[in-house]
């Protein structure tokens, strides 16, 4: 956790909300002591209009840079108009003419919200996705502080000098911490990105299950933001004194909202989304009815109502914040961010006249139950949308990643072309729903690719951040295999922590070994964490340096998502083999390894006094037979423990053939679990000659499943019989590459 980062991060934003608070929160107190009705006050309150509609000139702010950093250059010039109009409106009488107080303020609100564009956008590119949630802490931590200073500094000093005086007091302010931007570097923007233009920068929209985002964002917090105007206007019509107000709604309110981020933001960082959005949703409801109970029962204790707002607010909106900041493109943060704030804030900005109209006619009491009503529905909007659609599908679902990046590129229709072929190869389910959109669906995950102008934005989805490390890495390959300049450029937003070593990476050491038959070895590896290889699949990619005795050097995730392979004398040497036993109590599990010459992971096999630690990650494969009715199961000796697994995992109620390298077939009927297949053992010398010919032979009548698994060429035949002879459609056969004859450590993939 980069703290400087951070800490410069939560001065920023105190720079950006200290004016916020100031005019939609401080300058009502102020107008309501001057005699100003209500409905004025609420129509005063539009003046926030330029932090909702900051997203249509966002664009500008992401594209034009002046001198040699952008988003820092800009926050620079809007400062100095936001103090400059805070000096104009220092000499703007509060009791006079709304109107020319209105018109200062907006040119004020609209500099420092046009500032808060490149405040976020430079905040959200400082960042690694990792410290998200605590830089939503501190973001909050720092609006608060800055709302400390416009809220209760301000009308403190205020009563003690005056307007004037007070106003160029925080005009002078605002210039301190601005000298942060002196301790970081802002980071350039990436090569071969997409233009940014307000038609790219629409694109954002059309994410999938965006509308229920936004829909959560302009709902969740509304209740909150409804009660505060009357809360404040209730303090001033009970009598309490300028000085009071600015002690519980400037200071005591604003401490509560900042401690509560401090304390709860850290643990928030663990929990699941949907989870997280249930909570807050939960402590909104029960704090609206406490709330209300004040103001209809005890309003001489409104001050209380002040800390239970502003705490839900800033529990709340870490959550939002975090969320955000996960659906950001690298490309366009200031737009992506400010249109989510846009829908954070709209609504609560609209209420506002309406709040203080309703106040007028009928008092506070209707607004407040309308607020804890009003809560209701983001808790709705959560389950209906979340829950309806199912767990694992939704894009702040805690029980999915998500994550999405862009190739910028001309060969869109090739790159969607090929990594449909490529997928399809592995057997995984790929259809075109439309001419430029590509999906690819298997064992819960799902890969999503849509062709542009001249680029293809890409969204994966998966249940766990193991799965989502190998598709990543297999999208970020097999594009490269189209446009490898390209794919050097690529950037991703959520699910990944660049520099760092895979999450389903891990080091093992071989404890022991042991010959099955001749030519199949069984190794023992031992390690503290085996347990996640519980689940996911049944293969795991082992890998050791290939230059023997050398330190191995271990792989981290690129820039671009892929996997950085250690290079020179570092490189490793990897190999897919299929866990046959774990023992989760000894923290061990089995691989069974085919036994040649020449192969580096082959040799260690059987290197009795061989310790050295291995890397390994996964895991990855599917786990079961879609039938379990006359099946075809074949593959020599690398694919020999998969077809184990997979009559494992059908506890042997299968029926069908298995045709499988092995020097006897009394070797191979011990190996594999009981079950009602016919066993076929074909000697491994000759497995590549005969296989294709003796499963012609051999099987007839309906095939429910085929399965195949070995060396490429064979492969590619194989699955030639299951789709001619036995009109096998995709979901109903997976013939699949192991190894190629003159490739030495060639790994193909699975699924």
């Amino acid at each position: 956790m980069r703290w400087r980062i951070l800490s410069v991060i939560g001065l920023l934003y105190a720079v950006q909300f200290s004016p916020a608070i100031f005019a939609i929160m401080t300058v009502p107190i102020i107008l309501r002591q001057e005699g100003h009705s209500g409905t004025v006050i609420g129509l005063v309150q539009l003046v926030g209009l330029p932090y909702v509609l900051k997203f249509l000139w966002a664009p500008l702010i992401d594209k034009f840079r002046f001198g040699r950093d952008r988003y820092k250059t800009w926050i620079l010039v809007l400062s100095s108009i936001h103090v400059t109009a805070l000096a104009v409106l220092a000499f703007t009488d509060p009791s006079g003419s709304v109107v020319v107080l209105f018109a200062v303020l907006f040119v004020a609100i609209t500099a420092v919200s046009t500032q808060d564009v490149a405040v976020d956008a430079l905040a959200i590119s400082l960042m690694r996705p990792s410290e998200r949630t605590m830089g939503a802490t501190f973001q909050n931590s720092g609006m608060y502080l800055g709302a400390i200073v416009g809220g209760f500094a301000f009308l403190h000093v205020y009563e003690l000098i005056g307007w004037t005086g007070a106003l160029l007091i925080q005009a002078a302010l605002f210039a301190v911490p601005l000298l942060a931007l002196l301790l970081v570097e802002e980071p350039p923007r990436r090569s071969g990105a997409p233009p940014i233009n307000f038609r790219h920068a629409l694109r954002f929209f059309v994410q999938p299950r965006m509308g229920g985002w936004m829909a959560i964002l302009a709902t969740l917090r509304l209740p909150i933001i409804m009660v505060l105007l009357p809360i404040r206007l209730m303090m001033v019509d009970e009598g309490m004194s300028t000085e009071e107000i600015a002690l519980w709604y400037g200071l005591i309110g604003m401490c509560a909202a900042g401690g509560i981020s401090l304390l709860l933001g850290p643990l928030m960082r663990n929990l699941p989304r949907v989870f997280a959005l249930y909570l807050v949703g939960a402590v909104n409801i029960a704090v609206l009815i406490m709330a209300t109970f004040i103001a209809g029962a005890m309003p001489d204790a409104i001050r209380y109502a002040v800390v239970l707002a502003w705490g839900t607010l800033a529990l709340t909106d870490i959550v939002l914040f975090r969320g955000a900041m996960d659906k950001v493109r690298p490309e366009s943060p200031g737009f992506d961010f400010s249109v989510q704030v846009a829908f954070l804030t709209l609504l609560p900005m609209l209420s506002n006249p309406i709040t203080g109209a309703v106040m007028d006619s009928r008092g506070p009491l209707p607004v407040f139950v309308l607020s804890a009503l009003l809560a209701i529905v983001p808790m709705a909007v959560v389950f209906f949308w979340i829950a309806r659609s199912g767990r694992g599908t939704s894009v702040f679902d805690g029980e999915s990643l998500v994550s999405t990046s862009t190739l910028s590129t001309g060969e869109t229709k090739a790159a969607l072309d090929h990594c449909q072929q490529v997928f399809s190869d592995h057997g995984i389910n790929c259809t075109r729903p439309e001419p430029d959109y590509l999906l690819m669906k298997e064992m819960g995950c799902k890969v999503e690719m849509r062709a542009q102008d001249r680029s293809v934005d890409i969204r994966i989805e998966t249940p766990n951040e193991n799965f989502m490390t190998f598709i990543r890495e297999e999208v970020v390959e097999h594009l490269g295999e189209i446009d490898p300049d390209a794919v050097l450029e690529m950037r991703w937003t959520g699910g990944i922590n660049v520099g760092e070593m895979p999450t389903n990476f891990r080091i093992l050491r071989a404890a022991k070994r042991r010959e099955v038959f001749p030519g199949l070895v069984r190794v023992t590896l031992s390690g503290i964490d085996v347990t996640s290889l519980t689940k996911d699949g049944i293969h795991i990619r082992v890998m050791m340096p290939e230059t023997r005795g050398r330190k191995p050097v271990w792989p981290v995730i690129a820039e671009n998502g892929g996997i950085a392979w250690p290079q020179g004398d570092d490189k490793l040497h990897h190999r897919f083999v299929t866990i046959r036993q774990i023992r989760l109590k000894e923290r061990e599990i089995d691989v069974d390894v085919a036994h040649h010459e020449g192969g580096l992971i082959s040799q260690w096999a059987v290197l009795d006094d061989d310790r050295q630690e291995v890397g390994v990650m996964g895991p990855g494969g599917d786990l079961h037979l879609p039938s379990t009715k006359n099946v075809v199961l074949a593959a020599d000796l690398t694919g020999l423990p998969a077809i184990a697994r997979l009559i494992d995992q059908a506890d042997g109620q299968v029926t069908g053939h298995v045709f499988a390298a092995a020097p006897s077939w009394a070797e191979l009927e011990a190996y594999l679990p009981p079950s009602g297949l016919t066993v076929h053992a074909l000697p491994p010398e000759r497995f590549d000659e005969v296989v294709v010919d003796l499963v012609q032979k051999e099987v007839s009548g309906d095939v429910g499943y085929a399965w195949f698994a070995g060396e490429f060429s064979t492969a590619q035949a194989m699955r030639s019989v299951f789709k001619s002879q036995y009109g096998l459609a995709k979901k109903q056969q997976l013939s699949v590459s192991y190894w190629r004859k003159g490739e030495s450590g060639h790994t193909s993939r699975t699924a």
